[in-house]
């Protein structure tokens, strides 16, 4: 059975500024092909109404990749339709900065998204999101950041340059338990240095799917107790997201 549980909170930078929460998630469940899709978004704090470019992309690539994978597709196919997806993003961000009088930097944003297809995963990423997989006792990071020639590049799902220079792949393992993130959070759990990811912080998590009584509201609303709790605040002002999946028992 597949599970899966998040949440997005406010940073205390934007609490202090009355802005809104630049993060967003999505997901969707297909129980029949035993597909998950999953997503992760940062809105920009440079961009007016990077909380709308972030809320409209999740939002969007979990419904289109929903309805155009299936799992008879090959590995490339898969992967080819991922890349549309994010394409099909950038004309509905478009489409609402024209509705809206904005331009479309108005809505900058990244996006992580992540597929998993019976024994097959794949992930889609365009900006500094992260996301981490778990076999066994073990952490890998699976999606690595875009790094630019300039430290204050930045990839947006508003600039088809950026998503034509995405990184769209399978994964080379399958991972029963996975999670995805904003950079607020991958600032404080895997590390600059080396990559390893911290088991001491996400332990805790993934023990929450062997619970007899597993309950995904009552999860969600402690792991945003947790995120805006003065504990990670002070690691962290930014926006945090954080969303654990299971597509597998372990």
């Amino acid at each position: 059975m597949i599970r899966l549980y998040g949440a997005s909170v406010v940073g205390t930078s934007h609490q202090l500024t009355d802005t809104p929460c630049h993060d967003a998630h999505a997901y969707r469940i297909i129980e029949d092909e035993s597909l998950c899709i999953a997503c992760v978004s940062d809105g920009m704090g440079s961009a007016s109404h990077a909380e709308i470019g972030s809320q409209t992309a999740s939002r969007f690539i979990v419904d289109f990749l929903a309805r155009t994978l299936d799992s008879s597709m090959s590995d490339d196919e898969i992967i080819r339709t991922i890349q549309e997806g994010y394409v099909e993003v950038n004309d509905i961000l478009h489409m609402e900065a024209n509705e809206r009088g904005l331009s479309i930097k108005d809505l900058n944003a990244t996006l992580l998204v992540f597929v998993s297809i019976q024994d097959r995963q794949f992930y889609g990423q365009v900006g500094d999101c992260a996301a981490i997989g778990k076999i066994g006792d073990s952490y890998e990071v699976i999606a690595r950041q875009q790094r630019g020639e300039f430290a204050n590049a930045t990839f947006s799902i508003c600039n088809l340059e950026s998503i034509e220079h995405g990184i769209y792949e399978k994964c080379e393992k399958f991972y029963p338990r996975v999670a995805l993130m904003s950079d607020g959070i991958e600032s404080i759990s895997i590390s600059a240095k080396d990559k390893t990811v911290s088991a001491l912080f996400y332990d805790p998590f993934f023990k929450v799917f062997d619970h007899e009584n597993y309950d995904q509201t009552e999860i969600q609303k402690s792991l945003e107790r947790f995120l805006s709790s003065e504990r990670i605040g002070k690691k962290t002002d930014d926006d945090k997201t954080l969303l654990f999946i299971q597509v597998r028992g372990t």
